[in-house]
């Protein structure tokens, strides 16, 4: 340990004995607090005399920055520049404008409302237009460049990172997020930088849609917690995300990144995960709630809101998606992950720190004006007011590119006029650019619309609200990271014995005729045929080129721990085909008990954008596919044509937000599923099964699916979402663990009751029902004893809410 010598003051080792008790200290505070925090009116502070003892340690960390410790609990500090520390009362703190004076935002004894308003006022609106832009600088696919500061050196303070960090990468990406808030350390008022993590999982956690199907708020809030612990130890200290949007459109896009279609169980994933990451928990992870603290990671909930409910499926990142539509009038509904969830966390923090609204617009065609004007739901005054209404004072960012990329309902509007109008929203950020001078324009008309007084009012209440998240994450008094902290953590055993167990609970039996699967059903370890699968090559926009490959489709990495495996013959090929598997004959697979097969739920070839300037045509620079055209997209693996009469002819809104004519109806067009194949290698499984061989179906999914065309093939079906490890599929099959997953979508009968369901209203579908007389409906699953009734179902069959029940819901014009 090193000490230091700062500005006229003995420093020292301030955790030994016989230090002076509250010498100096606490101007204006009660002297039974020893960080009591002096009155407003005492700043700026001059630092302590030398005759002043100090209350604090300090120590040089492995990556080159000094962490220093105050006594009485106070604030742990982490500078580069160790002048920067500065003595008070005894205690330590960070001169980051460096004048040499404690001035009030410094002061980590202050509440986080004052310091941040503080700061604040202390800005010109020239000082703010940087700071309300959240960017980003590094890519999932790049490698880690400590050199690129050229925008942080321009002043920005936000910004995604990708890097996804983890024990292979921990290293380098500390090496990063270290360099760039050494930079923001060396700025004129030493503002950190806020690091973003679009969601990713570690420690084998399922995302948020795989453990839906959990329905446990204490596991939720433990994923949370590990989450934030690895998170906020290799620099990212906030989510965009979890995202909660209800997903009461079966084929929505994107609902492999959301939790479930049920209003409840996403208020509670969203109250306990958000509360799990937000909190620092202490070893008693049950009880131990400390509130924000050093392994906190502020969550923004999004999307905010109605994405769920999207016409026709569309992604809303593209102009053909740009409508969220309510026909079934239950907008409300939509609203309750976010009021009665995040607005009540299961945890000391209270609520979200952050929300991000959807690019999406709101149209119920019943009211056609009764959700406000026909804007993106970041420029809606309707939406953004009801978040204000109940008090909620947290930071607004918005998704990515809605300047100048998915300006949807906004068109006709310069980029200035758009900017101006999401500050006067209460917007603190504009997602994905950096454009300092168009805030100013923004600025300079609001100025000329309502004075410049209440457009730098405006401008600095914004910003202020970017600071609450930057204090209560505590990364103006330490916004370094650790690598010895973070590989401690990584590694962290109990973290991956709860990553195994959570896997093991999310499975989801769906059938068992005959009790194929059953305790130690596998303990003699049979024969179990799992057939090889040909994947083609393909392209991924941040993994890159994938070659074709031929493996296993299931249980390639298990080395016969559960079974004996045999599997197809395949010839050696450099560039392999299907061709290049000769499939077991019946009499080969003559002695085989089992046969495992893995697949994914149908993937429609339309699934992703359609059609007209997209997110990702903006970011990647390309020209939009030609469109706009209208696909329907499909939950089955046959392909599918809409011209039934159960099919719109017109979409719900004929006209445009431009006020033109346009019918998106899918009527009378195909689609068709990519992995059809699936469908064809059980079915051709089956065909060669001998008799009495059972074949077990394990489906991996990212949203509901018809299973009429492959089921009746099966003798078992085990179901997850988005990855759930192979160990836990096969502890399930092997009866080492006993599933107790339940579904958090209905699995529609067919494609008719998919059309005839209302966007917006969820679990409205007639569901499937299987050979064995099961239903695959909301809460459906399977145990060894048959179908599961337990607290979770009676909490989470009640009739879906229709609206919050916590919050009053009170809309602007």
């Amino acid at each position: 340990m090193k000490n230091v010598t700062r500005r006229g003051f003995l420093a020292g080792s301030a955790l030994t004995a016989g230090l002076v008790g509250l010498a100096g200290c606490n101007a204006g505070g009660a002297a039974s607090d020893p960080l009591a925090a002096p009155a407003a009116d005492k700043y700026p502070i001059e630092p302590d005399k030398d005759d002043v003892k100090a209350k604090w340690a300090s120590e040089e960390v492995r990556d080159g920055w000094t962490k220093v410790t105050n006594e009485d609990g106070g604030a742990v500090l982490g500078v580069m520049d160790a002048s920067k520390i500065i003595q008070v009362d005894g205690y330590a703190f960070k001169d980051l404008n460096g004048d040499g004076k404690l001035d009030l935002y410094e002061d980590w004894r202050q509440p986080v409302d004052e310091r941040a308003k503080a700061l604040a006022q202390m800005m010109s609106a020239d000082d703010l237009f940087p700071l309300l832009w959240a960017g980003g600088t590094q890519s999932s696919s790049t490698t880690t460049d400590t050199s690129a500061m050229d925008y942080i050196e321009a002043g920005s303070r936000a910004g995604v990172s990708r890097l996804q960090s983890s024990i292979k990468s921990y290293a380098t990406d500390v090496e990063w997020i270290n360099k760039v808030q050494e930079t923001c350390e060396k700025s004129a008022y030493g503002i950190p930088y806020l690091n973003y993590s679009d969601p990713y999982v570690l420690f084998g956690v399922p995302s948020s849609i795989g453990l839906s199907t959990i329905m446990d708020k204490d596991v939720w809030r433990k994923a949370g917690m590990w989450q934030a612990r690895a998170w906020r130890a290799t620099g990212v200290r906030c989510d965009l995300g979890p995202q909660v949007d209800v997903y009461s459109n079966p084929i929505g896009t994107r609902t492999s990144g959301s939790v479930s279609e049920d209003p409840a169980l996403n208020r509670d994933f969203a109250a306990a995960f958000g509360g799990g990451m937000q909190s620092t928990w202490g070893d008693d992870e049950a009880t131990d709630d400390k509130g924000w603290g050093d392994q906190s990671c502020a969550v923004m909930l999004k999307h905010f809101v109605g994405e769920g409910s999207n016409e026709g499926g569309r992604d809303d990142h593209s102009d053909s998606g740009k409508w969220n539509v309510f026909p079934g009038g239950n907008f409300d509904a939509h609203l309750v992950p976010f009021l009665d969830g995040g607005m009540h966390l299961d945890s000391k923090t209270e609520q979200m720190a952050a929300v991000m609204p959807c690019y999406g617009i709101a149209y119920d065609p019943n009211d056609p004006d009764g959700l406000g004007e026909h804007v993106g739901s970041a420029y809606s005054k309707h939406n953004i007011s009801i978040l204000r209404n109940t008090g909620w004072d947290g930071m607004i960012c918005t998704d990515w590119m809605i300047l100048d990329g998915i300006q949807h309902g906004m068109k006709d509007k310069t980029v200035p006029e758009r900017y101006a109008k999401l500050m006067n929203n209460t917007i603190s950020q504009h997602g994905g650019s950096f454009q300092p001078d168009v805030a100013k324009e923004a600025f300079d008309l609001m100025a000329k619309e309502d004075g410049e007084d209440k457009a730098l009012e405006t401008l600095r209440e914004n910003a202020r609200r970017i600071f609450k998240v930057m204090l209560n994450v505590q990364l103006f008094e330490q916004p370094y990271s650790d690598r010895s902290e973070a590989k401690a953590i990584l590694e962290n055993k109990d973290a991956a014995a709860f990553g195994a167990d959570v896997s093991d609970k999310a499975v989801v039996m769906l059938k068992n005729s005959g009790n194929v699967i059953a305790k130690d059903g596998m303990k003699d370890k049979p024969k179990v045929y799992i057939p090889q699968k040909f994947t083609a090559a393909s392209m991924s926009i941040f993994g890159g080129a994938q070659p074709a490959s031929i493996a296993p489709c299931f249980g390639a990495k298990l080395e016969n721990e559960y079974w004996e495996t045999v599997t197809d013959h395949v010839a050696e090929s450099a560039d392999p085909t299907e061709a290049d598997i000769t499939r077991l004959t019946a009499e080969e697979l003559a002695d085989c008990k089992y046969a495992i097969v893995k697949v994914n739920n149908p993937k429609d070839a339309y699934q992703g954008v359609q059609g007209g300037p997209s997110f990702m045509t903006v970011v990647m620079g390309t020209e939009p596919e030609p469109g706009p055209y209208w696909k329907p997209l499909s939950l089955q693996y046959r392909p599918f044509t809409a011209d039934q009469d159960y099919v719109r002819k017109e979409s719900l809104n004929p006209v445009d937000e431009l006020g033109e004519l346009q019918n998106r109806s899918v009527y009378g067009a195909s689609t068709y599923a990519t992995n059809e194949s699936d469908l064809d290698l059980v079915l051709d499984v089956k065909s060669r099964l001998p008799e009495g061989c059972k074949l077990i179906l394990v489906v991996d999914a990212d949203r509901p699916m018809c299973f009429g065309e492959i089921e009746p093939s099966c003798d078992a079906i085990v179901f997850a979402f988005n990855k759930v490890s192979e160990e836990a599929y096969a502890r399930v099959i092997s009866g080492t663990v006993e599933p107790s997953g339940l579904l958090s979508f209905q699995m529609p009968k067919d494609m008719q009751t998919v059309f005839e369901q209302e966007e917006d209203v969820p679990r409205d579908m007639d569901p499937y029902v299987d050979a064995d007389g099961n239903s695959y409906d909301f809460c459906f699953g399977l145990n060894w004893s048959g179908v599961i009734d337990d607290e979770r179902t009676k909490t989470y069959k009640a009739a879906p809410l229709t609206k919050p029940e916590k919050e009053e819901v009170k809309a602007d014009a």
